[in-house]
């Protein structure tokens, strides 16, 4: 584990290029316990549904509304609020509003920002990431995606992947 300690602004934060993330913590920096990112969450913007088999994931508004659900239960979520999305349990996050919204996502252990990376490699390059590119990626860190919740939460509640 590193002994050193640092303060990153969620807009200071290294880019992870093709995606609308930056990274705060990273698993060298923190003994593989946590990750930490950082990301604007565009308006009416969804984040794709899906679950996690290996880590735990927390969402803290830092700016803005969001939506989420965990499980089944939908919640709105005002800036300061922190929401765990535990391993194993479908979730979402979700931008109802008209203006941007800022989120951080903390994940532990650490290992997923990772996949960030590795997605993001991909939309840096210029392409559309497919869906069954970015199934592909997912399932190699242990995560499922959700299409059909993601037309019923669109449906729902005006948004978009």
């Amino acid at each position: 584990m590193t002994n050193s300690h640092r303060a990153v602004d969620w807009d200071k934060g290294a880019p992870i290029p093709g995606t609308p993330f930056r990274q705060l913590i990273t698993g060298s920096d923190s003994g593989g316990r946590l990750s930490a990112q950082s990301a604007v969450l565009s308006a009416k913007e969804l984040v794709m549904p899906h679950t996690h088999t290996r880590e735990d994931e927390f969402t803290f508004v830092f700016r803005g509304t969001v939506g989420a659900r965990v499980g089944a239960v939908d919640h709105l979520l005002q800036a300061g609020t922190l929401l765990h999305k535990p391993r194993g349990e479908m979730h979402a996050i979700w931008n109802p509003t008209d203006e941007d919204a800022i989120v951080i996502e903390v994940i532990s252990p650490a290992g997923f920002e990772v996949f960030f990376a590795e997605v993001g490699a991909l939309g840096a390059q210029g392409d559309q990431v497919t869906p069954e590119q970015f199934t592909q990626i997912a399932a190699r860190y242990g995560e499922s995606v959700h299409p059909e919740v993601a037309a019923e939460i669109s449906a729902r509640y005006g948004v978009h992947l």
